[in-house]
């Protein structure tokens, strides 16, 4: 032992105590090192991998590296297949591909006329499409023309009580409701005044306006707010019976509602209705 610490004290040109001291680290660092290692070695050794955990952590791997990532964290939102946005088709969990697939689809002509339309883009899943269903803003199905196979449209404002029931979740009760809404309107001059109907749930609502158009040409009927009886003013959906009456007051004094700048001044009118309702008016 001796003899070893001449070898150390001579190599490192220290003290004999100091050759002692570093020996003693040397022991130190030897122990250390076998009881860290030594366990993990052993258990290495002995330790066997089943062939079926391999083949299923390869498999694991070939799923992660070929998903399509723009389908995580996706959100689920109403929407138009014939106007959403590329970024918003990824966001409801479209792969990319697909996306693109049915934005060039649009970009030649191509539309969307009932929900299952979307199914035939290539690549959408049926799973996408089971999530996806409920909030495609399109009818389920169309009017069809059996003879022709043809769709089957009408003017919403000259259809008569068949021709609204025949649209999808319409019927006597619902139809009788459009048209008598229709006359005391004067005309519907936009679709979205279908949703002022009482009752049309959004399904019936869809259907309707999928099949049904408003003639380029056609012109409301028109109120004569300054010759027109109280009666017939108030009954329209967009005059209440305060705007009314005040209507009539001011007919009084003044005799004439010059336009529609003048009206807009009366504090019953509702300024929510007011840009709908002046189409609705004649002032001579």
């Amino acid at each position: 032992m001796d003899k070893l610490y001449q070898i150390i004290k001579k190599a490192l040109k220290i003290s004999h105590n100091e050759s002692k001291g570093f020996f003693s680290l040397l022991i130190v660092c030897v122990i250390a090192l076998t009881l860290l290692y030594f366990p993990r070695m052993v258990i290495l050794q002995n330790s066997t991998i089943d062939p079926s955990d391999i083949r299923r952590l390869d498999s694991l791997v070939v799923i992660l590296e070929n998903r399509d990532m723009s389908n995580m964290n996706h959100a689920l939102f109403l929407f138009d297949p014939n106007s959403i946005s590329l970024d918003s088709l990824l966001l409801l969990g479209f792969p990319k591909k697909v996306a693109k697939t049915l934005n060039n689809y649009r970009s030649k002509g191509g539309r969307f006329y009932i929900k299952k339309d979307v199914k035939k883009i290539y690549g959408v899943s049926d799973h996408l499409m089971d999530d996806i269903y409920d909030f495609i803003k399109l009818p389920d199905s169309v009017v069809l023309d059996r003879k022709n196979n043809t769709k089957v449209k009408f003017d919403l404002n000259t259809a008569n009580i068949e021709q609204f029931k025949k649209v999808s979740m319409i019927g006597d009760v619902l139809g009788n409701r459009i048209i008598k809404y229709r006359d005391i309107l004067g005309g519907f001059i936009h679709k979205d005044q279908l949703e002022e109907v009482y009752g049309l749930s959004g399904n019936a609502l869809r259907n309707l306006k999928s099949i049904s158009f408003i003639a380029g040409e056609f012109k409301p009927r028109l109120i004569k707010i300054n010759r027109d009886s109280v009666e017939t003013i108030r009954n329209h959906p967009y005059i209440s019976d305060l705007l009314s009456e005040d209507i009539l007051r001011f007919r009084k004094i003044n005799s004439t509602i010059e336009s529609d700048k003048v009206l807009a001044n009366f504090k019953s009118v509702d300024k929510s209705k007011f840009e709908k309702l002046i189409l609705y008016l004649d002032f001579q």
